[in-house]
């Protein structure tokens, strides 16, 4: 503003004083209109400022197994086909061992009608008795065990073998029992102790007796006539050991086949 304005508006001057003036005085300080007991207010905390807490962060749980995808195509698994077990072989030995046993009593009576045939042949006089007499001697029931046992033993060595076996086996049990005979006749005359060419004389004689070619002959046809239920039997094992093979290489050839190739 000019010296002219000045002078030419005083009450602008003296305006301009005035407010000069109040600017100079003191400001009063601000009074404060709260309750004096109110509690002071807590400040909140900053947004930036990171705040420390007494309980633990909780753990992060595992995400659950998620399935794989699927491809439209089915998954391939191994199928374990238990292999089959070899079938077990059938033999006749059991079933001639039976026929065995039972064949003896056969020859027993066999061989006691042979003996009263030939002792008859001697004088019908007393003939039971002397037929009695000779059952209790060992030249009688020795001949019997020892048929037993060379026919048991020979079925168990044939098993399934044929009728020929029986056959030709018969001649070595008639020997076996031919020679038992003969130990026999020995035994019951109590010839042991007697010298030696008195037992050679014993022993000629004994070979002519008859009684002991009733005991070699019952021994001969007996196996003959009983041994073709044990060849029959030992066909019908054969043809069972045969089927069942025959299943269990087809069984076998099915479980690989399966085994190799992988179910869906």
């Amino acid at each position: 503003m000019t010296e002219h304005d000045r002078t030419a508006d005083p009450h602008a001057t003296e305006n301009q004083n005035d407010a000069a003036t109040a600017n100079s005085e003191p400001v009063a300080d601000p009074v404060d209109h709260r309750p004096e007991n109110a509690a002071p207010e807590t400040a909140e905390p900053d947004s930036a400022t990171p705040v420390l807490s007494a309980t633990p962060p909780a753990e992060p749980q595992a995400a659950p197994p998620t399935e794989p995808a699927s491809t439209g195509a089915p998954a391939e698994r191994i199928v374990y086909v238990p292999a089959p077990q070899p079938p077990r072989t059938r033999g006749s030995r059991g079933f001639g061992i039976g026929v065995a046993l039972a064949s003896s009593l056969v020859f027993t009576i066999v061989y006691a009608l042979l003996a009263a045939l030939f002792i008859g042949i001697g004088g019908p006089t007393a003939l039971a008795e002397r037929v009695q007499v000779f059952a209790q001697t060992p030249s009688f029931w020795m001949p019997v065990i020892a048929f037993t046992l060379g026919y048991v033993l020979l079925v168990v060595i044939v098993n399934r073998a044929g009728w020929w076996a029986h056959v030709l086996g018969g001649f070595l049990v008639a020997a076996l029992v031919y020679g038992v005979f003969i130990l026999s006749t020995v035994l019951s005359a109590q010839a042991v102790g007697a010298t030696p060419q008195q037992l050679q004389q014993f022993l000629l004689l004994q070979v002519t007796n008859p009684l002991g070619w009733a005991a070699a002959i019952a021994a001969r046809e007996v196996p003959i006539w009983v041994g073709g239920l044990v060849a029959r039997h030992g066909r019908a094992a054969k043809a069972h050991n045969a089927a069942a093979r025959e299943e269990y290489l087809r069984d076998r050839d099915e479980a690989r086949e399966a085994g190799t190739t992988p179910a869906v």
